[in-house]
C-alpha cells in the first residue's frame, strides 16, 4: 500500500471517529423525510392534544383523532360535558386550541 494511501485511510478513520458522536447526539424526535431531516421537537402527540382540550374545556372524551387540513397536522377532539358535545381542533405542531 502507498504511503500517501495510508495517510489518506488514515484521515478518513479519523474524521469518521471524530463525526460519530455527533451523530450519536441527534435530537430523538428527528425524522428523516423525503427532503430532508425534520425536526418536530415541539410537535405534541394525541394523548398530549386530548389533555390540552380536557384541560380548557373539561368533561369526557368520547372520540379523538388525527386529521390533516390544508396540509397541517390537527387533533379532532370530541368531548362530553353535561349533555353537551364540543368539537375542539389542536394544532398537532403547537398544541394551540384552534376553535373553542
Amino acid at each position: 500500500m502507498s504511503r500517501v494511501r495510508r495517510i489518506v485511510l488514515g484521515w478518513l478513520s479519523v474524521m469518521l471517529v471524530a463525526a460519530i458522536p455527533s451523530l450519536m447526539a441527534a435530537p430523538a424526535q428527528a425524522q428523516w423525510a423525503p427532503t430532508g431531516l425534520v425536526l418536530a421537537q415541539n410537535a405534541i402527540d394525541l394523548k398530549q392534544a386530548v389533555e390540552i382540550a380536557r384541560r380548557a374545556f373539561g368533561g369526557e372524551v368520547v372520540k379523538a383523532e388525527e386529521v390533516a387540513r390544508d396540509g397541517r397536522r390537527l387533533f379532532q377532539i370530541r368531548l362530553v360535558n353535561n349533555g353537551r358535545v364540543r368539537d375542539v381542533l389542536v394544532d398537532g405542531e403547537s398544541g394551540e386550541i384552534l376553535n373553542p
